[in-house]
């Protein structure tokens, strides 16, 4: 009779320890579970932010494009003097699609120093002297407009740069600036050259010569 009573308090107790196993086992799958449910919910809401956050970066480079494109497909049909593509692709560039305080503050999305009729603003710039960066403070140029902007800026790119109305070609406008020292970045030309490829900035280009 002893023997039997240690036996059932041997199988209650062997009961008993796989329950607590089978408990303890059932938590960790509930737990793995809600740790999944949670990572998967996070890494949802991740991915929505980062696409939703894409789309409105695309938007504000259309608007830029389409902002800097427009007027400088109106001044080249009257005047032929810097293609479209290589207006907004300088404009990208060095206000970082206008993101810049030169732009924002002076609606000089080119970086060009000096006074614009007695109009400047003081703004630290970044120049290649030997192929290294230094920064320094300069004076650049406050437009009333960004039509004012562009057209002040064609005007000293013919002038002083490309040398000659009626190119049609941005990579020959491109290199030309880089021959004859608009920027000091020795990797100015192939920049530019990439940002129009990229973007297909060369639609303004056919739109202009086309007059349409």
């Amino acid at each position: 009779m002893k023997h039997n009573k240690k036996k059932n308090i041997w199988i209650a107790i062997v009961i008993g320890i796989v329950v607590v196993l089978l408990l303890v086992f059932a938590a960790f799958k509930v737990r793995h579970m809600l740790i999944n449910h949670s990572y998967q919910v996070r890494q949802e809401q991740m991915n929505n932010d980062t696409k939703k956050r894409e789309k409105e970066i695309e938007t504000q480079h259309k608007e830029f494009i389409q902002k800097i494109g427009d007027p400088a497909v109106k001044i080249y049909e009257k005047k032929q003097q810097v293609l479209p593509s290589v207006v907004i692709g300088q404009a990208i560039l060095e206000s970082n699609w206008g993101q810049s305080e030169l732009y924002k503050k002076a609606n000089n999305p080119f970086g060009i120093k000096g006074t614009y009729n007695g109009q400047s603003i003081s703004y630290d710039t970044t120049e290649y002297v030997n192929n290294k960066k230094t920064t320094e403070v300069g004076q650049f140029r406050k437009y009333p407009s960004v039509a004012d902007a562009i057209e002040d800026h064609n005007e000293t790119l013919n002038t002083k740069f490309l040398k000659k109305t009626g190119i049609t070609s941005f990579r020959q406008e491109a290199n030309l600036l880089q021959k004859n020292g608009y920027a000091t970045d020795p990797d100015y030309a192939n920049k530019l050259i990439g940002v129009i490829v990229n973007h297909k900035l060369m639609k303004y280009d056919v739109k202009a010569i086309n007059n349409y």
